[in-house]
């Protein structure tokens, strides 16, 4: 977790753009919809964040808005972020489970291609346990893909911590980290801009999206 990361002059101009499609628990391709979220991942406070972990070039790949407040409260299960979003479908091997989510088809990878992505949460909002912030099990990222019905007994054996966030905080994570959230039992909303970043082209025919 990186203690306030984005300057309060910039989250306000950031917490003014969303509320136009905030309405949902969770808005993708947010770049595309909120033209400050591109400007804002292209800025140097999260360029320098990313650099740390992927180097000096790379390019956004995705962009969502997870707003969670009592209108729209959910509780995540034990996961891993498995699936990347591209252009259009080219079936390549190893590259399996296609689906479309809000009209963009995503697919999950090899392994090795979520090892080397890495993903920014910016908070909108102060976080904690009331207001559904999120919990991680560290060490997870390096033991490859989980089961899914393994997911909650490796988090439980490796334990579990809390990412409580103050507003402006950011927490950089791996896409094999498992993590899962509880519903809100606050009515104080809990919005994260999550954008996920790579250094790579993907394998001939297919792009990344964002």
């Amino acid at each position: 977790m990186v203690s306030s990361a984005v300057a309060l002059e910039t989250l306000d101009s950031l917490i003014q753009a969303v509320p136009a499609v905030s309405s949902h628990a969770g808005i993708r391709s947010l770049a595309n919809k909120v033209p400050l979220v591109r400007t804002f991942a292209e800025s140097a406070a999260v360029r320098d964040l990313i650099a740390q972990g992927l180097g000096e070039s790379f390019q956004m790949i995705r962009s969502i808005l997870f707003n969670k407040d009592q209108s729209t409260n959910w509780q995540i299960l034990w996961h891993q972020d498995l699936a990347i979003a591209v252009k259009e479908r080219h079936d390549v091997e190893g590259y399996l489970a296609w689906s479309i989510k809000d009209g963009v088809p995503h697919v999950q990878p090899p392994v090795e291609i979520l090892e080397q992505m890495l993903t920014i949460r910016v908070h909108l909002d102060d976080a904690d346990e009331d207001n559904g912030a999120l919990w991680v099990a560290p060490g997870s990222h390096r033991m490859g893909r989980i089961p899914a019905n393994k997911a909650a007994e490796v988090a439980d054996s490796l334990g579990t911590v809390l990412c409580k966030a103050a507003k402006g905080d950011a927490l950089l994570m791996k896409p094999l980290l498992l993590h899962a959230s509880k519903k809100a039992t606050s009515s104080r909303p809990r919005r994260v801009v999550h954008l996920e970043f790579a250094s790579f082209s993907l394998p001939h025919p297919l792009n990344w999206t964002d």
